[in-house]
């Protein structure tokens, strides 16, 4: 009988095979950043609002001419005399 290597009277070499691999996951979160940028925009909006305003002006123009009648004087109605005293003014003003 032939005789293998170390192998005694009735003993075979045995056979080894690659090795088979187990495979045991095992997942541990992990954080990852997520950036959200966000752009406060301050919107400044004219409204038109109307204001008026006003420019006076002062025009002298020449007026008719005025004839009296009969004269002036508190017999005639006019100037000063008894009737300013009655109504506080004459009836020219």
């Amino acid at each position: 009988m032939m005789q293998h290597g170390n192998c005694h009277d009735n003993q075979v070499m045995p056979i080894v095979c690659p090795p088979e691999y187990r495979c045991h996951d095992e997942f541990m979160p992990r954080e990852v950043p997520i950036i959200h940028p966000i752009v406060n925009v301050n919107r400044h909006h004219y409204v038109d609002i109307p204001r008026h305003y006003y420019e006076e002006t002062t025009v002298d123009v020449m007026g008719a001419p005025v004839v009296p009648r009969g004269g002036f004087g508190p017999e005639f109605g006019g100037g000063y005399g008894p009737e300013f005293g009655r109504r506080g003014r004459s009836r020219w003003f």
